[in-house]
């Protein structure tokens, strides 16, 4: 049975297990209903094994919203690409990405350097002159 909105509004955790309730939507998906929350999974197997992609959390993530996800995760495995493996990597790839600004690079720098000067303010000068400079020019 697929699921709706007034269902899953309306579930909550009636069994006595800790591990909660499970609320089939088909394709592998469910809705993991738990007492501190309402959790969207989907259950595959890849190259033997079987493993649970976490899609979001209820009503963060709605009902399409967590179809469609199911449909991209099922497409990556018609390829043959584990979609927890890319998403576990996607999310690599963005906070490395803003670990690499210019502003993260520079403050390392500041600190590492400050640390090795007797004095260490004039590395903070030359830090507001430059970050000035380069917000001054990322706003013109």
């Amino acid at each position: 049975m697929a699921l709706n909105d007034t269902f899953i509004k309306n579930s909550t955790k009636h069994s006595g297990k800790p591990a909660g309730d499970k609320h089939s939507d088909g394709g592998g998906m469910f809705l993991h209903v738990k007492a501190a929350g309402k959790y969207w999974r989907m259950d595959y197997a890849i190259h033997g094994k079987r493993k649970t992609l976490s899609i979001g959390v209820y009503p963060a993530v709605s009902l399409a919203q967590a179809r469609k996800a199911r449909d991209d995760a099922k497409a990556q495995l018609a390829q043959g690409v584990d979609p927890s493996t890319a998403k576990r990597e996607a999310k690599a790839t963005s906070a490395s990405a803003a670990q690499n600004t210019f502003e993260a690079v520079a403050l390392a720098w500041l600190k590492s350097t400050s640390a090795k000067r007797t004095q260490p303010v004039a590395c903070t000068l030359l830090w507001r002159n430059t970050s000035r400079r380069t917000r001054s020019n990322t706003h013109d």
